[in-house]
């Protein structure tokens, strides 16, 4: 006597399509989102410390240019106050060094005395002070990453020295999410689209099953009465006669 096929998969036919579908499916969304939330967080990183550099700046140049508008009228004899001013400066934390310049580069007075009397011909000390309204560029100063704040003093609408300045950058006030924490958000939003996606799959695949089985079903019952017509319709001629 022969036996049917045993189905030797615990799993209902159903359930493997719609769990691989999903899976695929779920796989390309969680990159596609790793991706997006990738790029959202380099920008807004970037956003958040560029506008930390930005506000330094600010506070940087309004400084000096209060610094260079105090000393426009002390520089050439009261140089002891102005000095005075600077070494007054070491409380600012975030101000690594400032000194006054004259036109033949020599520093005039600084927030460190023992500077006074150098004279400054570095490449970045002669291409700042050609700029006539003042410059920020970044540099390193003692080792740290600095801008370095340069403005012009004036008397008679002549340049007469400048204002040096050096503010510490700021540390990065934003830092981009570790990749364990990407794919932690990830995994929170793409878990679930997982489970409805394979549950939908599965009712939808059992729901076309269904229809297909009772259209097999209807196709052999059909099949079947036409095989048996002939026959009934020969008994039914031999009574009549």
């Amino acid at each position: 006597m022969a036996h049917a096929p045993v189905n030797t998969s615990g799993l209902p036919h159903t359930w493997l399509p719609a769990m691989l579908i999903s899976f695929v499916v779920s796989m390309l969304c969680a990159a596609a989102l790793y991706y997006v939330l990738a790029q959202h967080d380099r920008s807004l990183v970037t956003q958040r410390n560029a506008a930390a550099i930005t506000a330094v700046e600010q506070s940087g140049r309004a400084m000096a240019r209060t610094v260079a508008w105090f000393g426009e009228s002390l520089l050439s004899e009261h140089l002891a106050t102005v000095q005075q001013a600077l070494e007054g400066q070491s409380s600012q934390i975030d101000l690594l060094d400032a000194a006054v310049i004259t036109e033949d580069n020599l520093i005039v007075a600084a927030r460190n005395p023992a500077a006074i009397g150098r004279r400054l011909q570095d490449p970045g000390w002669l291409a700042a002070r050609r700029s006539p309204n003042g410059s920020i560029t970044p540099g390193l100063e003692q080792g740290r990453h600095a801008l370095i704040v340069v403005e012009p003093f004036r008397q008679q609408e002549h340049v007469v020295g400048w204002i040096r300045m050096v503010f510490a950058t700021p540390p990065d006030v934003a830092t981009l999410r570790s990749t364990d924490d990407l794919a932690r958000d990830v995994a929170l939003a793409v878990v679930p689209l997982f489970l409805l996606m394979t549950t939908l799959l599965i009712l939808t695949l059992r729901g076309i099953m269904s229809q297909v089985r009772s259209l097999i079903g209807r196709i052999l019952l059909e099949s079947m009465d036409e095989s048996q017509d002939p026959e009934g319709r020969a008994a039914e001629m031999s009574k009549a006669g």
